[in-house]
């Protein structure tokens, strides 16, 4: 062999073999060893159970196949090695957030992630929250009152001098597309980005308690209520399921000259298809609320078997009044044979306790669809309008 032949596969071999080592050590660099925590539900959670943390990736529900925030969440009583993390674990994305757990003070921007802390008893963490006129929840209202749990302001823009002065250890944001949290970042605080509203089934949002159990120390207290939930919430599915006829399903009313409507891929749209309902008002594509003309939904409801409306005001909806909000509403069968049923958000606590309870509301829908599957059955958020 020439040489240069000889030269030229040595080159050529080095490169291949080259190659095969960088991207072997990208590999691992991006993907750490460890073991899965199951999430049944959930597509936007990966949990791993590495050596000596746990990371959790949050994807991007905005933007296929990439991450919207990496944590490595490391034990208190480890506290010690966490500005060497990165040392001893070289397989550690360079862009994660190291929290420490169990958090002890916590700032929570929605009620629906204080009424959960409550739930798995973690409220005595919570040392601030956001908007507290929106919070129904007893035990959370009681201490805010004694001043234990302090108000820092609107969710979108919140106190920093507050949140500071609260020696407060991660915020709880629930984040939007291109989010950017301003000088809250600048903190240094850690912010954990609860993206748990864009999951598009019921049971993959509540499974985010899982996390959430990680992170305030009350890991065993989420896992055993989500048991419950999961294996509730399946049951009133099969249950549903036996039900040849599907009835067709209106949700919700008009904003101005918008009918915002849950997608069929969202949250309530999946849920309502479990429940046996015929929802095929609202696109099957959409995840999130989707606005729609009030001339589609007319064209498309306009003989629904069942209305379901959810609003906030001092007094509940009657037929009477509901026609003073838009006369477009007598066109709808469910209005003329007097099959709506109403939530009033401002008087039931629906939007804090849904979310991670999705098993009362489909038995809710369940008991509306097929009120003869479950006769002896008291609603807990939507009742039949008053005449």
């Amino acid at each position: 062999m020439k040489k240069s032949s000889l030269r030229q596969s040595n080159i050529f071999l080095f490169v291949v073999v080259s190659f095969f080592l960088l991207t072997g050590c990208l590999s691992n660099v991006g993907k750490p060893e460890g073991t899965p925590v199951k999430m049944e539900y959930s597509r936007l959670l990966d949990i791993v159970d590495c050596n000596g943390y746990r990371l959790v990736t949050v994807n991007d529900p905005w933007k296929e196949g990439a991450v919207l925030h990496r944590y490595a969440l490391v034990n208190t009583k480890d506290a010690e090695s966490t500005n060497i993390l990165w040392e001893k674990h070289p397989s550690l994305p360079q862009d994660v957030t190291v929290i420490e757990v169990p958090l002890r003070r916590l700032c929570v921007s929605t009620s629906v992630h204080t009424a959960l802390m409550e739930k798995i008893g973690a409220l005595g963490q919570v040392a601030s929250i956001c908007e507290s006129k929106y919070i129904l929840n007893p035990a959370v209202q009681a201490q805010i009152k004694k001043g234990r749990i302090k108000d820092v302001g609107s969710g979108l823009n919140p106190s920093v001098e507050m949140i500071v002065q609260q020696r407060t250890d991660a915020l709880l944001m629930s984040p939007f597309e291109g989010a950017s949290y301003g000088l809250l970042e600048k903190t240094g605080i850690p912010i954990v980005e609860c993206a748990d509203y864009m999951e598009t089934s019921a049971l993959g949002r509540a499974e985010w308690m899982k996390f959430y159990g990680m992170l305030v120390g009350r890991e065993a207290e989420a896992n055993a209520l989500f048991e419950e939930v999961r294996n509730n919430y399946n049951s009133l599915k099969a249950l549903a399921g036996q039900e040849k006829k599907h009835p067709k399903l209106l949700a919700d009313m008009l904003s101005g000259n918008t009918w915002y409507m849950p997608g069929g891929a969202s949250c309530y749209g999946t849920l309502y298809k479990d429940a046996g309902a015929d929802y095929s008002i609202a696109s099957d594509k959409a995840s999130g609320s989707q606005p729609l003309s009030q001339e589609s939904v007319l064209m498309g409801g306009r003989d629904a078997d069942v209305w379901i409306i959810k609003y906030s005001r001092p007094q509940d909806f009657t037929y009477a009044s509901l026609l003073q909000e838009n006369t477009l509403y007598k066109e709808f069968a469910p209005f003329r044979q007097h099959h709506i049923y109403g939530c009033n958000a401002l008087l039931t606590p629906f939007y804090e306790e849904v979310p991670f309870r999705p098993d009362i509301l489909l038995k809710d829908i369940i008991w509306i669809l097929y009120p003869h599957l479950l006769p002896d059955y008291q609603p807990v958020y939507y009742l039949p309008l008053a005449q």
